[in-house]
């Protein structure tokens, strides 16, 4: 392997090819799929429980999404 052909495989895309997609598209649906599942939970409890919990039933979407984008991070 040549110095330059060593180079860009080195600093290529950590987990790019087909195995690599398959990976991050799983994730995708994953976090897809949990944030409409707790949007769902949240959207069935009656306003005292989430009055409790300081969420307005307006502020759902947005509260569901930040808990999913908080968890990819970690």
């Amino acid at each position: 392997m040549t110095t330059l052909e060593h180079t860009a495989f080195q600093t290529g895309r950590a987990g790019s090819g087909p195995i690599g997609f398959a990976g991050r598209a799983f994730r995708f649906f994953d976090r897809a799929m949990r944030m409409r599942r707790d949007r769902a939970a949240l959207q069935a409890m009656p306003d005292f429980l989430l009055k409790d919990m300081g969420i307005a039933r307006s502020e759902i979407d947005r509260y569901t999404a930040m808990l999913s984008a908080a968890s990819t991070r970690t």
